[in-house]
């Protein structure tokens, strides 16, 4: 019998203790949500809430800087350039060959004045998504900021190997046979608001220049196909005009029809 009230009592016992832990606990916490503050959520953290509209699906992997080189202009690339994956946009959007050059052309353009305003590298996610679809509507709306030249003949001009022969450039630039068309700076190295400044820098933006520019390039041809270097396909995008390149040589990354004058023998010329 005096086994059995013992045990009771142990038993009472614990069930106190366990009520008397359970309350303090409780008790702990309320005391702790009564006397903490509100957090404040600081802007980096409203935009990790962010929820993807899924624009990402038509980016490219971002090219790291010791990597950003283009092989055709031998050269390092100083920006950075958004490339589009236009297999996707073509599935997508049925978009053509010509008009996802302009939307990748417009995108960077917009990205580019964007990061040289505030100052910034990366842009958050919500921002390119949203710049990315006003340029889209641009774009469906045919607005572009590449105006094809009027005039029926086009010279276009590769000037990578040349950018840091300035008084080289000038000559071209002014060389008779190249002012027979519209001329059109071609880069593999420089972004068109690059190819912009340059031509401000040498004096010559007064000939009414074009710039196609490494923004303009793609890793994709004209038919979807993916291929192993940035290209252009001058035909498809210039679509209706006698296209002359003047070049030291005519570069693989360079498709569609169009004649030839080497930049090496006008230069050369000391007329």
């Amino acid at each position: 019998m005096r086994e059995v009230l013992l045990k009771t009592q142990n038993c009472i016992t614990i069930k106190s203790m366990k009520k008397l832990c359970l309350g303090l606990l409780i008790g702990s916490i309320l005391t702790a949500c009564s006397s903490s503050k509100p957090r404040k959520i600081n802007a980096s953290a409203m935009d990790n809430l962010y929820i993807s509209n899924g624009v990402e699906q038509f980016f490219l992997a971002e090219i790291p800087y010791w990597a950003n080189f283009s092989t055709t202009g031998q050269c390092q690339r100083r920006s950075n350039i958004r490339y589009l994956n236009f297999q996707k946009l073509f599935k997508s959007y049925g978009l053509s060959y010509p008009a996802m050059i302009h939307l990748q052309h417009m995108f960077n353009r917009k990205l580019y004045a964007y990061r040289t305003s505030s100052s910034t590298v990366e842009i958050p996610l919500k921002d390119e998504s949203y710049v990315f679809y006003n340029v889209y509507q641009q774009v469906l709306g045919g607005r572009f900021e590449f105006i094809p030249p009027k005039f029926s003949k086009v010279s276009l001009i590769w000037i990578d190997h040349l950018i840091t022969k300035k008084s080289d450039l000038k000559k071209l630039f002014r060389h008779n046979s190249i002012l027979q068309g519209h001329p059109i700076l071609l880069s593999f190295c420089l972004n068109s608001y690059e190819l912009d400044n340059m031509a401000k820098n040498l004096g010559v933006d007064d000939l009414g220049l074009k710039y196609l520019g490494a923004d303009m390039m793609s890793v994709f041809n004209a038919n979807m196909d993916s291929i192993f270097q940035f290209s252009l396909d001058v035909q498809q995008f210039l679509e209706g005009k006698a296209i002359t390149l003047f070049a030291p040589y005519r570069p693989k990354s360079l498709m569609g029809d169009y004649d030839f004058v080497s930049t090496t023998e006008i230069l050369s010329d000391k007329e």
